[in-house]
């Protein structure tokens, strides 16, 4: 993931904070993999490059490059991810489907009055007889 920050002058030394979007989207690997964890830690390691202009040498100004291999490490608790994903999405997960497999679960939908998509797929779930893991429905 790549996220631009902008650091507003200072001298000396300064700390910002960058925000770091999570997300619970199952085709983005890292969102899978945290999903799959069940407790522990997730070691993140955070790579900084970038552009510092500053004050002084022969024209008033300097620049210079953030050198590629400055980075941060930080160990994520999978706890601390878990309830992130409850607070933002309660009870939900993220799916993603093609646009004729959206049509035809909208189609589904309007013919069969459901209240939403999930009411679709758990309807189609039990026509297939696959709901809960495989179990037969009478």
């Amino acid at each position: 993931m790549l996220l631009s920050v902008l650091v507003p002058s200072f001298t000396g030394s300064t700390e910002i904070d960058v925000p770091v979007p999570c997300t619970y989207d199952m085709d983005v690997t890292a969102g899978s993999y945290f999903h799959a964890l069940q407790d522990g830690v997730v070691p993140l390691v955070f790579l900084f490059s970038g552009t510092i202009f500053g004050k002084g040498g022969a024209k008033g100004f300097s620049v210079s490059q953030v050198p590629w291999h400055q980075e941060a490490n930080f160990r994520l608790p999978v706890k601390t991810w878990k309830e992130l994903m409850d607070r933002y999405f309660p009870d939900t997960s993220w799916l993603r489907v093609r646009r004729d497999t959206l049509d035809a679960l909208l189609k589904y939908n309007a013919v069969h009055a459901l209240p939403g998509l999930d009411a679709v797929i758990t309807s189609l779930l039990e026509q297939s007889s696959l709901k809960q893991g495989g179990e037969k429905t009478p």
